[in-house]
């Protein structure tokens, strides 16, 4: 069975959390300790993840809650514990000891699904889900930075190398950023979306020439969203349909002048947290659009 092949094919199945009474662990003293960008409005919080939720069931998407996960509030970035590949699962291992152990609880939820676990991180291989992206059979982007080491890099490298990947492109990830999926989004099977200054162009080129239109942004047209909102922080219901968060008028109007059906989801409070739809979404399968 092949999961996925792309970030664009419909999306059948994901993993996600809903957040309980770990929210109210995060306070004003300690709230970057746990690696959030302010303290929270809890209730609207758990709201803005059942919303969600309920977009994807409507859009016919089977949702698995993950449980058991009270004491640990950055649970609910479901993208970050694992990455799903054609094969199967990546399971990560987080640099912060705050988010240590998330991993074992999505690990053994997507064991319970018969999902094969095709590479779990070692201590010394640094790697976040969020931190990678599956664009085509045998092409994906991976960032290091803050959140993924050198050695989680090439475990990630290799890991894809056996399943047949030819072309992996590594991100050097902004000071500013954790994860590459804040500044690139795939809308449909041949065309991505990116802030044009924190992309790297000599990367860009090189998708051009594997046959990726690049649609950028510019920074100046968004940057006062960007200081709190993850405007390319989306999820694809399937080719040009899109979940984008509220607010992002100028990402909006970009990928509407190029044919992209938008669906506006509200995560005023989930971004407080540091992500947006992309980070709470742990992606399962997606319709096939290049193993056919």
């Amino acid at each position: 069975m092949v999961y996925l092949d792309s970030e664009v094919g419909k999306l059948r199945e994901v993993m996600m959390h809903v957040p309980g009474k770990e929210l109210e662990i995060v306070n004003e003293e300690n709230y970057r300790r746990y690696l959030f960008n302010s303290t929270v409005n809890v209730e609207e919080f758990k709201k803005e993840i059942i919303d969600l939720i309920e977009i994807y069931k409507k859009e016919g998407v089977k949702v698995n809650i993950v449980q058991d996960l009270e004491n640990k509030p950055n649970a609910v970035y479901a993208r970050d514990p694992f990455l799903m590949t054609p094969s199967g699962a990546i399971i990560s291992n987080f640099k912060y000891d705050v988010r240590r152990g998330e991993e074992y609880v999505y690990e053994e939820s997507l064991k319970k699904l018969n999902i094969p676990i095709v590479k779990k991180m070692r201590d010394n291989e640094i790697f976040e889900g969020g931190n990678a992206l599956i664009i085509k059979n045998d092409i994906a982007l991976v960032g290091i930075g803050e959140r993924n080491n050198k050695s989680g890099v090439e475990a990630f490298i290799s890991s894809l190398q056996k399943m047949g990947f030819k072309n992996i492109f590594v991100i050097q990830t902004p000071i500013s950023r954790i994860h590459i999926d804040e500044y690139i989004s795939q809308i449909n099977e041949d065309t991505l979306i990116t802030i044009k200054q924190m992309f790297p162009w000599e990367v860009a080129e090189e998708l051009k020439n594997l046959g990726f239109n690049i649609i950028t942004v510019e920074y100046t047209d968004i940057s006062k969203d960007f200081k709190s909102r993850l405007c390319l922080n989306s999820v694809a219901l399937e080719p040009n349909k899109i979940l984008l968060e509220e607010g992002c008028d100028a990402v909006k109007k970009i990928l509407e002048e190029n044919a992209v059906d938008v669906i506006e989801v509200k995560m005023d409070e989930v971004v407080k947290g540091g992500g947006s739809i992309h980070c709470v979404t742990g992606q399962i399968s997606r319709d096939l659009v290049y193993s056919k």
